[in-house]
């Protein structure tokens, strides 16, 4: 199996960064949503999920417990709504943060 373009989400399983739609925390827990519908409940936390994220730029934090794929969203003013029309809001703090690059 070819794994340089995955990433690793824990125990046996690597996703392709583009099939992620969007990552939220549950205590321990992160459950990944599928561009597909589908979701995968992993045993590992968001924050080392957001680590392996970081080569791929179409991902950002939201808030403390929530990441998002750039490509499938649209921003209505502190809130995303993705492609599955769930609804993710910015902490204030990101959500300044990310007023001041889009303005830049």
């Amino acid at each position: 199996m070819e794994t340089f373009n995955k990433i690793h989400v824990g125990s046996r399983k690597y996703l392709l960064p583009e099939e992620m739609l969007h990552l939220e925390s549950d205590i321990n827990y992160t459950i990944i949503s599928l561009k597909d519908g589908k979701q995968i409940i992993t045993a590992t936390t968001l924050k080392k999920l957001e680590k392996r994220l970081l080569p791929f730029k179409n991902f950002i934090r939201v808030n403390k417990s929530a990441i998002v794929n750039l490509d499938y969203i649209k921003p209505i003013d502190d809130t995303f709504t993705l492609s599955n029309l769930k609804k993710v809001a910015f902490s204030r703090r990101r959500g300044k943060i990310w007023k001041e690059q889009q303005v830049a």
